[in-house]
């Protein structure tokens, strides 16, 4: 006698990549699937994160950035979007609730340095190396988003600028984790 609902790892290869046809069955918590066969209309990708939801409509925390970054094929959308931009973005830091304020410039604009806080959690600067003092896993307090998108053809002179107003906008220099 089955006594609840339990989860099995038998078909975890296929946990948030089978989209389904419920039918007009969709609203029930349950379903037979002994004699109600059901259309697979879709086997999304290995790490495939999601539909792009727009440059200024999305939030990633720090598991999402690496799945993002590790599954390039998967995530074409969000590739094509995020390399073809220059941009000024915020770091949370939900567990100290401070907050960092970057820029991306040049070749692969948000894609390629967004890639190095994928690869290292702190992306090379220097206050955020410093939470990783005690805990190497401390990436895992991040949320990544973007504050403004600019054109590639935006001047590095010019992402530094509008950059620099929002550190001074959100006061992250006296109260964040940007430094003078």
């Amino acid at each position: 006698m089955i006594t609840g609902i339990q989860e099995i790892d038998i078909f975890e290869d296929f946990k948030d990549r089978l989209v389904v046809d419920w039918g007009k069955a969709t609203l029930s918590w349950h379903q037979w699937a002994n004699d109600n066969d059901k259309e697979v209309v879709e086997m999304l990708p290995k790490g495939y994160l999601g539909e792009f939801p727009g440059l200024l409509n999305f939030i990633l925390d720090f598991d999402e950035l690496k799945k993002l970054h590790s599954n390039i094929d998967a995530n074409k959308e969000w590739y094509h979007h995020l390399s073809s931009v220059n941009g000024v973005y915020l770091i949370l830091d939900e567990k100290a609730g401070k907050q960092y304020i970057g820029s991306a410039y040049g070749k692969d604009g948000l894609w390629q340095r967004w890639s190095e806080y994928a690869r290292s959690g702190h992306g090379g600067n220097k206050l955020l190396k410093e939470c990783f003092v005690n805990d190497t896993n401390y990436a895992r307090n991040f949320k990544f988003t973007v504050l403004q998108s600019l054109p590639s053809n935006t001047t590095n002179k010019e992402v530094i600028n509008i950059e620099n107003l929002y550190k001074k906008k959100l006061g992250t220099r006296l109260f964040g984790l940007n430094d003078n």
